[in-house]
């Protein structure tokens, strides 16, 4: 992976290298995003489950058109339309209860937390590959980030999804300011 980035940036069109800048400041836009996301972790898992459910809703209007666009596939009608009623009723669900919402989706997510970690470990132990340290270590940080998450159920389903969503804007931000400074030592 490290390889194909160096081969990206030694092979960067000339116009990315000149206007570095602009890669600059988008990562530094959301880091900062990213930032403003964890300091108001409640009101940013609030407004990404709204968001979510919107997209939900979108969905369904286009599955909706697509099912009626398929005249005389009465299979392919009946699939559709149930599946746009599926995505209808979970986006209203969404849009209208997000923190109730939040909590499921942290749920969930705390349950896939602790199985990955469970079968990182697992893995690492039973395959007898050469460093299983990391993916045992993947697998502890995995399923304590579960026992986090489910210890403090409900009340993490409230933070839990902006706090997760800024340390990615944040680290992601900062990904791209790097690729920016990589850039810029092109252009000189």
């Amino acid at each position: 992976m490290e390889k194909q980035f160096d081969i990206f940036v030694a092979e960067a069109p000339g116009d990315l290298a000149v206007n570095w800048g602009w890669l600059v400041a988008l990562g530094l836009g959301l880091a900062l995003l990213g930032a403003l996301a964890i300091w108001r972790a409640r009101t940013a898992t609030l407004v990404y489950v709204m968001f979510l459910g919107a997209i939900l809703l979108a969905a369904a209007t286009a599955v909706l058109i697509v099912a009626f666009s398929l005249t005389g596939y009465w299979t392919a009608f009946f699939v559709h339309v149930l599946w746009a009623i599926l995505l209808g009723i979970i986006g209203l669900i969404l849009v209208s209860r997000p923190a109730i919402s939040a909590e499921a989706i942290t749920l969930v997510i705390a349950f896939y937390f602790l199985i990955e970690g469970i079968f990182s470990i697992g893995f690492a132990l039973f395959s007898h590959i050469r460093g299983e340290w990391l993916p045992i270590l993947d697998g502890v940080v995995s399923v304590a980030l579960g026992a986090i998450l489910l210890s403090g159920w409900p009340i993490t389903g409230l933070w839990a999804i902006g706090l997760f969503i800024g340390i990615n804007l944040v680290l992601r931000g900062a990904a791209i300011v790097a690729l920016g400074l990589g850039f810029r030592a092109l252009s000189h």
